[in-house]
C-alpha cells in the first residue's frame, strides 16, 4: 500500500465483507436457471443491477440510468457530459455498474479503464469501489469467473483474470502512455473534476479544460472509446460547463425535478422528501446542488 489512510483501508475491507454476505450464491441452483438469469442480466440492465447490486440498489433503477446503459453499449466511441444532480448514483453506474456490465458482454466492451478524480487518493477511493465488487461479489464471480488478478486500488491499478486493466489518476496528472500490454484506455471516466474553489479561478479552469481535451482524451486510440465526465453543474464557467458545451458532446441533464415538475427518481423520493431538501437549503443552494442551476450570489 501506497501511503493509505489505515482508517480507510480498514472501511474498504468492511465494504468488501458486505459484498460478499449480499451477494452469496445458492448452491442449491439448478444449472438451466443460471444459465437464464445469465442470458437476462447480459440483456437487462435494470435486471442486472438489481440481480448483482443488492446492497447498492436498495430501489429501483430511474429510466434515466437504463437509458444511459444502453447508450453507452450501443456506441463504443462517445464523448459524453452527465450533469445529474446530487444523490443520482452518477458515480454507481458509470463506475461500477456499467463497466461491469460492458465486461461481460459477448464480446467485451471494454478493456482498460481510467478513473479520474479531484485527487490521485479520491481516484483511488472511486478505483476501491469497483475492485471491491470484482474481488468479492461473489455472484458475479459465480457466474461470469474468477476477475481480480493482480494489483491493489491502494496503488492506483488492478488487472483483471481476463485481462482488463483498471488505472486511478487525479486531475491534471499525465496520462500519456497509459496503456495496459498492446491495449489503451477505452473508457474513461472523469469523476465530479469541479469543485466550488477551482470554478472560481478562471485561469485554471482553462488550463484543466485544456488537460482534459488534450492529455486525458489523447490517452484513447485516436478518440476511439468512452470519454465520459460526469458531475453536477455547480458553475456556468466550470470544467463540466466547457466539456458540456463543445461540439460533438452527447449532454444529458437530470434535475431532481423533471421538465413537468415531477422528481425524476421517483423510485428513491417522494415529492414530499424534495420539496422538505429545498425547503431547509433555500432556493439558491436547492438550484446549484439539484437542479443545475448555479446561481451568482447578488444576482
Amino acid at each position: 500500500m501506497i501511503n493509505v489512510d489505515k482508517e480507510a483501508y480498514k472501511k474498504w475491507q468492511q465494504h468488501c465483507k458486505d459484498v460478499q454476505l449480499n451477494t452469496q450464491v445458492n448452491k442449491a441452483e439448478e444449472k438451466a436457471e443460471q444459465l437464464r438469469r445469465i442470458a437476462r442480466a447480459k440483456e437487462d440492465y435494470a435486471f442486472f443491477v438489481k440481480t448483482y447490486f443488492p446492497h447498492y440498489a436498495h430501489v429501483e433503477c430511474a429510466k434515466f440510468q437504463i437509458r444511459t446503459a444502453y447508450k453507452l453499449r450501443k456506441h463504443k466511441n462517445i464523448k459524453a457530459a452527465l450533469r445529474w444532480a446530487r444523490g443520482h448514483a452518477k458515480s454507481t453506474h458509470l463506475g461500477i455498474m456499467i463497466p461491469m456490465w460492458l465486461k461481460i458482454q459477448p464480446a467485451r466492451e471494454i478493456n482498460v479503464m481510467v478513473l479520474v478524480g479531484k485527487s490521485q487518493d479520491n481516484a483511488n477511493t472511486l478505483l476501491s469501489d469497483i475492485q471491491a465488487e470484482l474481488q468479492y461479489n461473489q455472484l458475479y464471480i459465480h457466474d461470469f469467473g474468477k476477475q481480480h488478478n493482480a494489483g491493489n486500488w491502494t496503488e492506483g491499478e488492478f488487472v483483471s483474470a481476463d485481462g482488463c486493466a483498471f488505472f486511478a489518476r487525479g486531475r491534471g496528472q499525465s496520462p500519456r502512455g497509459l496503456r495496459y500490454k498492446d491495449k489503451r484506455p477505452d473508457y474513461i471516466l472523469i469523476d465530479d473534476l469541479d469543485d466550488d474553489e477551482l470554478v472560481e479561478n478562471e485561469s485554471r479552469v482553462t488550463k484543466l479544460t485544456n488537460w482534459v481535451k488534450e492529455a486525458l482524451f489523447g490517452a484513447l486510440d485516436g478518440g476511439r472509446g468512452r470519454f465520459i465526465m460526469i458531475g453536477n453543474l455547480i458553475s456556468k464557467k466550470s470544467v463540466l460547463a466547457k466539456i458540456a458545451g463543445t461540439d460533438g458532446v452527447y449532454v444529458s441533464t437530470v434535475n431532481i425535478y423533471d421538465k413537468d415538475g415531477n422528481v425524476s427518481w421517483k423510485e428513491k423520493w417522494t415529492k414530499a422528501e424534495v420539496q422538505q431538501l429545498e425547503q431547509f437549503m433555500g432556493y439558491r443552494s436547492f438550484q446549484k446542488e439539484y437542479m443545475n442551476n448555479p446561481i451568482t450570489e447578488g444576482a
